[in-house]
């Protein structure tokens, strides 16, 4: 598991989402890790530390920087 990294943590399942469907969009695979119960306790998620989005460590400097261009407003 050593080849898999945290890169970003959000208070919701839902901002998670979002950053791995903008990873998605830029080719990055991206996956999700959150404690709260499969979904049954989405109030959980901040108490287990937050939804966490994980990547291949090869991927890694290019999914913070497709995140960084995340809240960046368009041009």
């Amino acid at each position: 598991m050593s080849d898999i990294l945290e890169i970003a943590a959000y208070p919701s399942t839902f901002d998670a989402d979002v950053a791995i469907a903008h990873l998605a969009s830029e080719g990055i695979e991206a996956f999700l890790a959150s404690d709260d119960a499969g979904g049954a306790f989405p109030s959980m998620t901040g108490i287990g530390g937050g939804a966490r989005v994980l990547v291949r460590s090869a991927d890694a400097d290019a999914a913070r920087a497709a995140l960084a261009t995340l809240d960046q407003p368009p041009d």
